[in-house]
């Protein structure tokens, strides 16, 4: 059964990465296990063996059918077709891990989606194309540092834990990939006295990654006059570009737009 493109479907068949992801996530027979994309069920299988209970969302109803005769034999494997974007985290009782290898084409509104259900998770270790990867994990001052990067550290820690080869997928994609491990935060890293103003003021600073954090800004219909109180108080000069910017440099921003202005 070859992939569906419509699904960004790269079915995992190197059974060493498989045992690396396994000794990554840390199973015990008391977790509880959502796997976002199961494909083929390579992972599905080990993940079964080492945990209490297995949630394997699959979208693609021919691969639920299959996933359904392959692994009739283990009685601890839910299969749920249905997208993992909208499906209902809170209907499972206990708090639980994510294990996956998330389709490419959607990993970013998955990994947005997870992260809003962080209270419910342990913690995720996550295959992604690298490039993916590297802008989650990123930090300040480099080329991959952006809005996801902030987003999801923001909300947890982020860590690469080994990158894989082309050659690990069938069908073989076109870029390489990376597993990392998001562990979300108790509390957030910082903190701000409205987190949609604090989204809003990051996701405008990396609008447009060659202008100034200004001008960037002044998209947002502030004044002149009002940014040049905004750093002259925040300490972060004007010229600066979104990607120099710490996380507690955004809230700085964010928390006195706040205390200073209805936005």
């Amino acid at each position: 059964m070859g992939g569906k493109k419509k699904f960004g479907q790269h079915f995992l068949i190197d059974e060493s990465v498989v045992r690396k992801i396994i000794d990554f996530a840390n199973i015990s027979p008391d977790d509880t296990v959502v796997e976002i994309g199961p494909g083929r069920g390579i992972l599905t299988s080990k993940l079964s063996e080492a945990s209490k209970r297995v949630i394997a969302i699959e979208i693609d109803r021919r691969l639920c059918n299959l996933l359904q005769d392959r692994l009739y034999a283990y009685n601890n494997i839910s299969i749920i077709n249905a997208d993992a974007l909208f499906y209902n985290y809170g209907e499972i009782p206990e708090r639980f891990k994510v294990v996956s290898n998330l389709p490419y084409y959607l990993s970013t509104p998955i990994t947005f989606k997870l992260i809003e259900n962080r209270e419910r998770i342990i913690d995720m270790i996550l295959m992604f194309q690298r490039e993916v990867a590297d802008r989650i994990i990123a930090n300040p001052g480099t080329k991959d540092y952006g809005n996801l990067s902030v987003v999801v550290q923001y909300r947890a820690e982020a860590h690469k834990l080994v990158d894989v080869g082309k050659g690990a997928f069938k069908p073989a994609p076109k870029v390489n990939s990376s597993v990392i491990r998001i562990t979300p935060r108790k509390e957030p890293l910082v903190k701000v006295a409205d987190e949609d103003l604090f989204f809003k003021i990051v996701k405008a600073s990396f609008a447009y990654r060659r202008k100034t954090l200004k001008n960037n800004l002044k998209n947002l219909n502030f004044s002149d006059e009002f940014l040049g109180e905004v750093f002259k108080e925040t300490d972060i000069k004007p010229s600066q570009r979104g990607e120099t910017l710490s996380i507690s440099d955004f809230a700085k921003i964010a928390n006195f737009i706040h205390s200073n202005q209805d936005c």
